[in-house]
């Protein structure tokens, strides 16, 4: 298994629309779910009413991510565009094998 896991600082006012494209059925997970290697998202919240989340994407492998990523790259960085729309940032902190 393969992940890639995002810190996200959520703009307060925008909680809902975050909560919304993270989802089990937001937008994130409907650009995904159409690769047979991606395994889902899970997404985790600190508990320290700060309004940081984690969001954990799962693949089969780096290979699946990558290249899934980079033959829809056009539709991948304008999700990322409306991911930053609700967060005050975003960065990838980790990848694991």
């Amino acid at each position: 298994m393969f992940q890639v896991i995002w810190e996200l600082k959520v703009k307060f006012k925008e909680r809902d629309k975050f909560e919304a494209f993270y989802g089990p059925k937001g937008e994130w997970v409907r650009f995904f779910i159409k690769s047979s290697d991606y395994e889902g998202t899970d997404v985790l919240e600190s508990g320290e009413g700060d309004s940081i989340f984690l969001v954990i994407d799962e693949w089969n492998s780096e290979e699946s991510f990558t290249e899934y990523v980079k033959g829809r790259k056009a539709e991948y960085d304008l999700l990322e565009e409306k991911a930053k729309a609700a967060c005050r940032t975003k960065k990838r902190i980790w990848i694991s094998i």
